[in-house]
């Protein structure tokens, strides 16, 4: 669609991502090729780039995580800011969460965007503590009365639900998408095996699951505070000697993120959380890592 003379936005295809990239570099950002080829293959995701003449100098991405949209991924080529053109991509990508049926509109705000989402309407509902953490070599001991395993597709329905529950989102697709490449289950020692659970409860054995996301991300719910540490230090364990993990833990859980950082977790970063329409119906003290930052 034209938005303006000249500008046009689309959705983005694979052929895009080189000058994607491209433009978030120039504007000081990283390199999101292995993002971009993610949410590519992410029903719920919505790339979206903005050309003039051809060229590619805008981006955007919705998620559709109904009844919650994320807005993420606004980058606007250094030579093209000041013309609208940021402004034109927000408001393409919150169109099409609401056509999507999204009733509330959510985004991690940095400090030269969070102006323009006040213009729009957007406010701070809370915060998530970007926290980081290096490798570490000795394997984490599960919590008493629990094991860890590597999960299987019969996981999925009761991860979904469980997921559903903290979040107040269907992230389903995403996870998929995640748990398609590998993750792991923490369940109490005596669980009767995968199986799918019953309505909006997790299903009964089921104590937590990490799915490691790039940039040193993962989705990492937990429904106790001792197999919420064990999953991070699961994840802390399995990247490679010298790597990192981070973890997003929204503000409200208090107990997550002091802990992880009386455990020597370095806040790298306090993002804003933004949301347009009503208050998320959430369990924040469940949430211990984030897919990204642009999703969740």
């Amino acid at each position: 669609m034209e938005t303006m003379p000249g500008f046009e936005i689309r959705a983005m295809t694979p052929a895009d991502v080189d000058s994607a990239v491209a433009v978030a570099l120039a504007a000081g950002w990283r390199d999101r090729r292995l993002f971009y080829h993610m949410v590519l293959r992410t029903p719920s995701c919505q790339p979206l780039v903005g050309t003039i003449e051809g060229r590619l100098v805008a981006t955007g991405l919705a998620v559709v995580s109904r009844p919650v949209g994320w807005i993420g991924a606004i980058v606007v080529a250094a030579e093209e800011r000041r013309r609208g053109f940021g402004r034109a991509m927000t408001e393409e990508v919150c169109a099409r969460l609401l056509a999507a049926g999204c009733e509330t509109l959510s985004l991690e705000a940095t400090d030269a965007g969070r102006p323009l989402y006040e213009r729009m309407g957007f406010r701070v509902a809370t915060c998530y503590h970007q926290l980081q953490a290096d490798h570490v070599d000795e394997p984490p001991v599960p919590p008493p009365g629990a094991r860890v395993r590597a999960l299987t597709r019969a996981d999925l329905p009761s991860i979904f639900e469980l997921d559903r529950l903290a979040t107040g989102e269907d992230r389903s697709p995403a996870l998929e998408v995640l748990a398609s490449i590998g993750g792991w289950v923490l369940v109490d020692e005596d669980e009767p095996g995968p199986a799918g659970g019953q309505g909006h409860s997790p299903r009964p054995g089921l104590r937590g699951f990490l799915l490691p996301a790039e940039r040193a991300y993962g989705a990492v719910i937990a429904s106790r505070s001792q197999d919420g540490i064990y999953l991070l230090d699961l994840h802390r364990h399995l990247v490679p000697a010298g790597a990192h993990v981070r973890a997003g833990v929204p503000h409200e859980h208090a107990g997550g993120w002091r802990e992880l950082e009386a455990r020597g977790w370095q806040e790298t970063w306090r993002a804003p959380r933004m949301l347009l329409g009503p208050d998320v119906d959430w369990r924040p003290e469940l949430i211990w890592g984030q897919i990204n930052s642009t999703m969740g």
